[in-house]
């Protein structure tokens, strides 16, 4: 049986790594979790399952905001890729005999 006031304590913490964009305190918090969050099913209860719809979109939004850091981590890095590429092509061209 789920433990709804442990479930909404840890929607809380979520909720608040979400909104101060804490990438490293979200990863954390999803790594700790990941065997109760597997776990989580409606439990046909209306006022339970508001606690655990809430608790699904957080962690979508979650989900979201590391695919979104992820992404711009990888742009950076093919930008700063691109760039040493072609400081290298520069300098070659430079020396040239």
């Amino acid at each position: 049986m789920l433990d709804i006031a442990c479930l909404h304590a840890l929607a809380d913490k979520l909720e608040r790594s979400v909104t101060d964009k804490e990438i490293e305190e979200v990863l954390r918090f999803c790594e700790e979790n990941d065997a109760l969050i597997r776990t989580i099913e409606l439990s046909g209860d209306e006022k339970n399952d508001l606690y655990i719809k809430r608790f699904i979109t957080l962690h979508q939004q979650a989900i979201d905001l590391v695919q979104a850091v992820h992404a711009t981590m990888q742009e950076q890095l093919f930008q700063s890729t691109k760039t040493r590429k072609g400081v290298s092509q520069y300098e070659g061209v430079k020396h040239a005999k």
